[in-house]
């Protein structure tokens, strides 16, 4: 009766154990997507704020140009839909639920997120193309030099394809991100699984 009596406390303490390291596990992968989570806002950040230095310094610099209001205005349009689709987007992860809520609705809103990443490009291309084509006819027309005018185009062609390439290694890493924060939490979601079975 006593070796009963022992083993069932036994067990009892091996089960609080495990709980206990159970905790410590969610805890330390909750940490782990926190830290995924901040590198991918902070791209979203710094796409905004560079947004926000076209507004301000580009425009000033294409007012200084000559160039026309309307090309202005729809500048300040373009990068305020940029940055307005970037920052929401960013707000459908919540911090708050990484770390104590529930990690399958933070996957559908990760999931969310890396849509419009990927989709990005169908908006992001075009929008570019008409802005870039809308810059080369209003300076064409500002500046009679064909000169300065074919050196600008160039010096545009140079500065959007650089750009260009940040932007698209800025996305692919925002991607794999979200990817690895996915993987992460449908594994844990696969070993809960697998506990309550056991536990039957």
């Amino acid at each position: 009766m006593d070796e009963l009596h022992e083993m069932r406390e036994q067990l009892a303490a091996l089960k609080e154990k495990l709980n206990k390291q159970e905790v410590v596990n969610d805890r330390l992968i909750r940490d782990v997507l926190s830290q995924k989570m901040k590198v991918v806002n902070k791209n979203g950040w710094i796409s905004g704020l560079c947004g926000l230095f076209v507004i301000t310094f580009g425009n000033f610099v294409f007012y200084q140009m000559g160039l026309s209001t309307w090309f202005l205005i729809g500048t300040t349009a373009m990068m305020m839909f940029c940055i307005a689709a970037t920052w929401v987007s960013h707000s459908w992860v919540n911090s708050n639920e990484i770390a104590n809520g529930d990690l399958l609705r933070v996957t559908k809103q990760a999931h969310r997120l890396q849509k419009v990443y990927k989709n990005w490009k169908y908006i992001a291309l075009p929008m570019i193309l008409v802005w870039m084509t809308w810059l080369s006819l209003e300076y064409a027309a500002e500046v009679k030099d064909t000169a300065m005018v074919i050196g600008m185009m160039s010096g545009g062609v140079i500065g959007g394809l650089v750009g260009g390439i940040i932007g698209f290694r800025q996305n692919k890493k925002v991607i794999n991100e979200l990817d690895e924060m996915i993987r992460h939490i449908e594994e844990m979601s696969e070993l809960d699984e697998e506990k309550e079975k056991t536990e039957r």
